[in-house]
């Protein structure tokens, strides 16, 4: 009777371990409500960080409409209408009369020093700087979101795997329990077994931390649930080498892009600044009318209506303007320079960017193999102590660090292909790749 209380706690924890091998198979089926690339689109549809950068660009595509509006011309209407009393001293005597006068003007700018080609030019260039920041805001948000997603997955499995943890151990330490009863285990095993599992409780309420802040966090760039994180998707294949990943980055990368526009809108807006030195030239053209009008001082008769059209040409030379046009000049110079430093910083940041991102992601998939190589091996070693002790050749206590030495692997596992796919989703991004034609068909991440 002793030998199968004995056996039967062992194959307990078999049945337990052989649960933790299949466990993944559970979350698989988990959530899948919507794939990837429909909640990556709602996301960028919805995200009020991306709303608000789209926001700006409309901000800039009417600052091209305002610019664009020196080449035409300008016509304005004028009306003046009043009723006078006129008193004449020492005259035939007082008078009551209308006046009015009415006018339309036409003027069209023929040349401004090119103030206005290169106004034009200025705000194109702020708005492919805009452009490239929303395409940039969009890239950022998309990585969150494959980030998050990823860590809801990796601490909902982790969890998973604590808990069962957890019930193996308070299966392990019930048989321990039997067998103290009948003096086939000892007081050490029975407090070694309880030593375990109060730290697998403390295992599962840090597992609870974690993915309560994963959890928000995908709420947050999200808005939705955490319960409809999809399967992780594929990602778009990344540069062969790094060498051909930072050249792809010094052409796409968003931020790069940005400063490099923002740095030629600050070049033109020199030349628009010289051209306030320039003359200026309009062509003018209008139609005036007047009724009523001022009474003759020697006949007191009030003149007849009139009406004139006139066109010409208007010249404006500038001359001295207390030098707030060189004060202009001179800040124009001093912010390309400034800008001219951004695209050099945005160079070397994107660069390291690109570096760090391609070891991390290097690192990541070789430690895949390893704690995959270690999962394999440590389900092969619990499995031999499972069945090592049922014959006695094995203690409680090894049968508990087996177990634990399982977890371990299963856990740094999970967080090896986590890393391995969030690294790889970051250098996409750094590249300036990441979009919605890199986030693939679902389930194919490996994870």
């Amino acid at each position: 009777m002793r030998t199968g209380a004995k056996s039967s706690g062992a194959i307990r924890y078999l049945l337990a371990a052989m649960a933790i091998g299949s466990s993944s198979i559970g979350l698989t089926a988990y959530a899948q409500t919507m794939d990837m690339a429909a909640l990556a689109s709602r996301v960028v549809e919805t995200n009020p960080e991306i709303e608000a950068q789209r926001g700006a660009v409309r901000v800039l595509e009417a600052r091209v409409k305002a610019a664009r509006s020196g080449y035409f011309p300008s016509v304005e209407a004028n009306g003046l209408y009043q009723h006078r009393r006129l008193n004449i001293h020492g005259g035939p005597g007082d008078d009551n009369f209308n006046a009015a006068q009415g006018s339309v003007e036409a003027r069209l700018r023929v040349y401004d020093g090119l103030r206005t080609m290169n106004s034009v030019q200025v705000a194109r260039q702020e708005l492919e700087a805009g452009q490239a920041n929303l395409d940039g805001t969009i890239s950022d948000v998309l990585l969150q979101l494959l980030q998050t997603s990823a860590d809801v997955r990796r601490d909902r499995q982790i969890r998973h795997y604590a808990q069962l943890q957890n019930d193996a151990i308070a299966q392990q330490l019930s048989g321990t329990s039997r067998r103290l009863q009948f003096g086939e285990a000892t007081r050490t095993d029975e407090s070694q077994a309880k030593a375990r599992l109060a730290t697998s409780r403390t295992g599962i309420l840090s597992a609870d931390e974690d993915l309560q802040v994963s959890t928000s966090a995908f709420e947050a760039v999200s808005g939705q649930p955490a319960s409809e994180v999809p399967e992780l998707p594929s990602l778009a294949p990344l540069p062969p080498t790094l060498e051909d990943a930072v050249d792809t980055a010094l052409q796409h990368n968003q931020a790069l892009i940005s400063a490099k526009n923002s740095a030629e809108a600050a070049e033109q807006g020199i030349d628009f600044a010289k051209g306030a030195l320039a003359p200026q030239v309009d062509a003018i053209a209008g139609y005036e009318y007047l009724a009523g009008g001022v009474t003759n001082l020697i006949t007191g008769r009030l003149p007849d209506d009139r009406s004139a059209t006139y066109a010409g040409v208007s010249l404006r030379v500038p001359i001295f303007q207390r030098g707030s046009e060189y004060a202009e000049i001179g800040r124009s110079k001093a912010l390309y320079g400034q800008r001219m430093a951004q695209v050099a910083f945005a160079q070397r940041r994107v660069v390291d960017d690109v570096t760090s991102a391609w070891a991390r992601w290097k690192a990541a998939a070789a430690t895949i193999d390893a704690a995959r190589e270690a999962v394999l091996a440590n389900e092969q070693a619990a499995d031999g102590v499972a069945k090592e002790a049922i014959g006695g050749s094995r203690t409680t206590l090894d049968v508990l660090d087996a177990q634990n030495e399982l977890l371990n692997a299963r856990v740094s596992l999970e967080r090896a292909m986590r890393n391995e796919f969030v690294a790889r989703a970051t250098v996409l991004a750094a590249i300036g790749q990441m979009g919605m034609p890199a986030i693939g068909p679902r389930g194919q991440s490996g994870n």
